[in-house]
């Protein structure tokens, strides 16, 4: 009925070391939150993803190491063991990410200006050309879609002239609708 001490201080000591080691695991999230702007709700959803896997991991080594038994104990330990991970060691760590990163940054931004203006003279010439292809494809696709005429028939037909502005300003009707009718005869 009652457990060995030895076994019960091995399970607590397991458990304050998954804390710590979940502690460490987070440090990815920090890293990348650090590098890459994160919206909340990003933030929620990592954090939730986080805890729930750690929620299964802590399940599986309580089975494993309590021998099939889920105490709540463990929790308690596996809480004590994230809250001096976080309190010693990832401090130190999370300080020096940031310091890492910040220089980084500084160091990315510095080469960024060098090359820069030895990039835009380099690639100056060959944008122009490529500039002036997309333009003529541009203006080609645009002129002939919005610019659609329909060509003359090559046969003898009527043809119809709905341009009514134009009749209206020269002061002449043709018919009730204004719309000219002409003959056109191909050239044999």
């Amino acid at each position: 009925m009652f457990e060995n001490i030895n076994s019960t201080f091995v399970q607590c000591l397991s458990f304050l070391a998954a804390g710590a080691v979940f502690g460490l695991c987070y440090e990815l999230l920090r890293l990348l939150r650090m590098i890459f702007r994160h919206p909340t709700a990003l933030v929620f959803i990592e954090d939730t993803l986080f805890f729930a896997a750690c929620g299964l991991v802590s399940f599986i080594i309580a089975l494993w190491v309590g021998i099939g038994y889920f105490r709540v104990y463990y929790i308690a330990f596996e809480a004590v063991g994230a809250a001096l991970y976080f309190l010693t060691l990832g401090r130190l760590i999370n300080y020096c990410l940031r310091q890492a990163v910040n220089t980084a940054k500084k160091l990315l931004r510095f080469v960024y200006r060098k090359i820069k203006p030895k990039a835009i003279v380099l690639f100056m010439p060959f944008v122009r050309k490529i500039k002036v292809l997309f333009s003529n494809i541009a203006e080609f696709c645009t002129g002939s879609i919005f610019n659609h005429k329909k060509h003359l028939k090559r046969t003898d037909e009527m043809l119809y002239n709905n341009n009514i502005h134009s009749i209206e300003n020269s002061g002449e009707r043709g018919g009730a609708s204004g719309v000219i009718k002409a003959k056109i005869r191909k050239k044999t």
